[in-house]
């Protein structure tokens, strides 16, 4: 996969948001802090993104320095990009769906007491409570289905690829269908935890919070920033790739 290099702000007319994070994710904090999307809507010109935040081309490409500077050694920046599928489908199991299935039943549990605690002085806890309850059981049946069904094909795939073989692509009929419905997943899941982010006033704490409150906002915070790096290694890695890979298979990608 080529990778891209941004050398002046002339370059920022073709480039998407997603091919700023994926050449280098430490890029992934700069867009943060600027509200702008880089996973879910990561497809969207970047010159349009700054242009509705209103941020000039050269205050963004002057932040994009900084980190760029900030990167001491290769190892801490990592290439996602060009990892073997199989390996960074480990990856995404091992580090988000592992941290996902233990940080929810936490969350769950702080923000019960946080209601108890607040809720009546602070009704908009109960939303919030429901909004991630949702979120949890978007996510939880999500990473069942990419595990036992749509990552069981990518490496069927990287299988084939390796003995050269043309796949069977079943009762799924092509690998754009599974990876279709979890994209639309991963937009309902970032829409929500965007709307707890909106009824939290970007987690601002009341000036009474107990330490439980502010320790369920710094996990909240925690989640979605994971949720972002988790959808952006997906959509804008993985899946692309998948698809790209069963199209040379199946003689489509010509």
């Amino acid at each position: 996969m080529n990778t891209i290099s941004i050398k002046s702000t002339n370059d920022f007319t073709h480039l998407k948001v997603k091919d700023v994070v994926t050449e280098n994710f430490h890029a992934a904090e700069l867009f943060e802090k600027l509200g702008i999307d880089f996973c879910c809507n990561g497809n969207r010109p970047l010159q349009e993104a700054l242009e509705e935040k209103q941020i000039s081309n050269n205050k963004f490409f002057e932040e994009l320095n900084k980190v760029n500077q900030s990167i001491s050694s290769s190892s801490e920046n990592q290439r996602y990009s060009e990892w073997d599928l199989n390996f960074l489908i480990q990856y995404i199991v091992n580090n988000h769906h592992t941290y996902v299935k233990s940080a929810i039943p936490e969350i769950t549990a702080h923000l019960e007491k946080v209601y108890n605690a607040h809720g009546k002085k602070y009704p908009y806890i109960a939303e919030v409570q429901n909004t991630f309850a949702l979120v949890a059981e978007e996510m939880m049946g999500h990473m069942m289905k990419e595990e036992r069904v749509l990552f069981p094909i990518i490496k069927y795939l990287t299988e084939s690829q390796r003995f050269n073989e043309k796949p069977k692509t079943g009762g799924y009929g092509t690998i754009k269908n599974p990876i279709r419905q979890m994209e639309t997943e991963h937009l309902t899941a970032g829409g929500a935890m965007e709307k707890i982010r909106e009824l939290t006033d970007n987690y601002i704490l009341p000036a009474d919070a107990c330490t439980t409150f502010q320790v369920t906002y710094k996990e909240l915070n925690e989640f979605e920033k994971d949720l972002h790096k988790h959808v952006h290694l997906e959509n804008n890695i993985l899946f692309p790739r998948a698809i790209e890979m069963e199209e040379v298979l199946l003689g489509e990608n010509k």
